[in-house]
């Protein structure tokens, strides 16, 4: 394991949390990228960030620092973002399951909480379905995987097999200032919320555009890609709940079109079925990127649940 000490002396962002160590791991033969922060002597929270141009500076730059002070924190930079990146083949969920379980054994964390925003928050529930031991519970802002259709879904479909479709997003980003990013980023914004700092955000959406560009990596990942047929998804991730043994909050923005209310609604209700504790939250005048858009409520609802729920372990009964 080789560790590196982050020591700018900047306000905000992951970056910038006194005592953060950025580790750089060597895991099935690619780089994962994983910032950590906190005592450790504290309950462990792992986050995972979401998909497409989302890395865990990006979706994390308000809650990182925020759960430090209170939580031993890692970050993980999903294969093909942040700096967790080249890697070779397809990333498909099987895939990043591997990934994850020989991140966490290398971090030697057997027992933690997950904190997983879109992609993450499928993966968090992929993850605790398969390791119910380890996970103590989870929050999961607009999990991926919830549904059994996308909007446009033939229009997505046809975009995604046209030939170089796929990467015509980072070349023309690439071709950008920074002023225009600027304003892709203030566009992610909903609910009159504004970023808390668009300058570091710009230049992190910046940053992750280049390592696409320069790595000739899609713009959405397999593990999207994967999912989307012509006329409905492929898979989903329904059949999982059930099997998470852990408590769970579930957040969303009430202004979101990425993740439907009855998509959420029915996760919590499957959840529960399967003999777990599961609670909702909804949070006005946010989307889909929550803990950005309104972080004071959005580290207020994830500190109130993990204080009730990270020191727990799971017991299960044969």
């Amino acid at each position: 394991m080789n560790d590196t000490l982050e020591t700018k002396e900047l306000t905000g962002g992951i970056e910038n949390v006194p005592g953060l160590k950025h580790h750089e791991l060597n895991i099935c033969g690619g780089p994962m990228s994983v910032y950590e922060a906190g005592r450790s002597d504290r309950p462990v929270v792992v986050m995972l960030h979401g998909s497409m141009y989302d890395e865990s500076r990006f979706i994390w730059d308000q809650m990182f620092p925020f759960l430090s002070a209170y939580y031993h924190l890692y970050a993980l930079d999903i294969p093909r973002h942040g700096k967790s990146r080249p890697w070779e083949g397809s990333m498909d969920h099987s895939r990043l399951m591997d990934i994850l379980n020989c991140t966490f054994e290398q971090l030697q964390i057997s027992s933690f909480s997950l904190v997983g925003l879109s992609m993450g928050g499928g993966l968090s529930i992929g993850y605790a379905a398969l390791y119910p031991d380890k996970v103590n519970s989870m929050v999961l802002f607009e999990p991926g995987g919830l549904g059994d259709k996308v909007d446009m879904e033939f229009i997505t479909w046809l975009y995604i097999n046209f030939p170089g479709m796929l990467r015509r997003l980072s070349q023309k980003y690439m071709k950008q200032d920074h002023s225009y990013m600027k304003k892709i980023v203030e566009s992610l914004f909903t609910g009159g919320s504004k970023p808390t700092d668009p300058e570091r955000l710009t230049s992190i959406i910046r940053d992750e555009v280049k390592g696409k560009y320069i790595y000739r990596e899609n713009d959405m990942d397999d593990w999207l890609l994967h999912c989307i047929g012509p006329f409905r998804l492929k898979w989903n991730l329904l059949d999982r709940i059930p099997q998470i043994k852990c408590p769970s909050l579930w957040l969303r923005g009430a202004d979101s079109v990425l993740v439907k209310q009855y998509e959420m609604d029915r996760a919590v209700k499957l959840a529960i079925a399967g003999g777990a504790e599961a609670e909702f939250k909804l949070i006005q005048n946010a989307g889909h990127l929550l803990p950005l858009e309104r972080p004071e409520q959005a580290n207020a609802a994830v500190k109130g649940f993990l204080d009730k729920t990270a020191a727990t372990k799971v017991t299960f009964i044969s």
